[in-house]
């Protein structure tokens, strides 16, 4: 079986059509077809475009040798090598935060771990939280708006130097 004919057999057992494979990998589809076809080689690109997005192992879409997909607990490295690559545009903001996490103590990091398997969570089983009436600026005098627009610019700053302070540290 050839690298196309792979390629063929990934699109069709994924359900996609020419065009809709080749948009999730950025190949328009006379491309596709020339690649399914034989016309056209994969590129190493291709290569990794495909196996990145579809979770295919690459040894078997280069020489057919191996399974077609990559175990679920490859995937997770899989995954984690792609965001660790410096070619990842948010790979300094990764970095940062994975050296921050390390410089924390036990009792910091389980706040951490809390916080996002609760945002998990969160994300998971949304819930509509009420919003927060905004004040009636109207009803207010000028020292109490100028109060409230210099908490929001203090939180702001506190913000900005919270982030300024993990790249450093990254």
């Amino acid at each position: 079986m050839t690298q196309g004919e792979r390629v063929r057999e990934i699109r069709k057992k994924l359900g996609f059509t020419l065009e809709k494979f080749g948009e999730r990998i950025g190949i328009k589809k006379a491309a596709m077809s020339a690649i399914e076809t034989g016309k056209n080689s994969l590129t190493d690109a291709n290569i990794k475009a495909i196996c990145r997005e579809f979770n295919i192992n690459e040894e078997w879409l280069r020489t057919g040798s191996g399974e077609m997909r990559i175990p679920v607990e490859d995937e997770a490295a899989a995954a984690v090598s792609d965001l660790v690559e410096k070619s990842n545009p948010l790979y300094d903001i990764i970095k940062g935060i994975m050296v921050a996490y390390q410089k924390l103590d036990g009792p910091s990091r389980e706040v951490i771990d809390q916080f996002i398997l609760d945002a998990v969570s969160q994300r998971s089983h949304p819930q509509k939280a009420p919003e927060p009436a905004a004040p009636d600026l109207s009803e207010l005098t000028i020292d109490e708006k100028v109060a409230l627009y210099r908490k929001e610019l203090e939180r702001e700053e506190k913000v900005a130097g919270e982030s300024q302070v993990l790249q450093e540290n990254a």
